[in-house]
């Protein structure tokens, strides 16, 4: 029965090696207001029309500027949300916006170069 717990207690754990898990953010609730909102002036200067890489299995229906539009506000969300909550559980939805943001920054960059 030992061995049995011993096991359990070794079965690899995707979290245990991340040096984030355990640490405090290294981003405030400021910095990441001040970059929602930079985002959000640069995706309402987009045009439906701007030159947004498209994916092949994706038909051009599809308005690039429009989807932006709505992650944005879904991490607008995210942030409003964060704000109520404490400990790690507002630790994983700061985490989750700053990687939401990233990603929002990387898809608007070819967009604003060729504006």
């Amino acid at each position: 029965m030992n061995q049995h717990a011993e096991m359990q207690n070794q079965s690899p754990n995707p979290l245990s090696h991340d040096p984030r898990v355990g640490q405090a953010p290294d981003f405030s609730l400021d910095a990441l207001e001040a970059r929602l909102q930079e985002l959000e002036n640069r995706v309402q200067e987009l045009k439906a029309g701007s030159p947004l890489p498209w994916p092949a299995s994706r038909s051009r229906i599809f308005d690039a500027a429009l989807d932006l539009r709505v992650k944005v506000d879904a991490v607008r969300w995210m942030l409003r949300v964060s704000k109520h909550l404490d400990g790690p559980a507002r630790e994983r939805v700061l985490l989750t916006i700053a990687n939401s943001l990233a990603q929002l920054e990387t898809a608007i960059a070819p967009a604003t170069r060729a504006a």
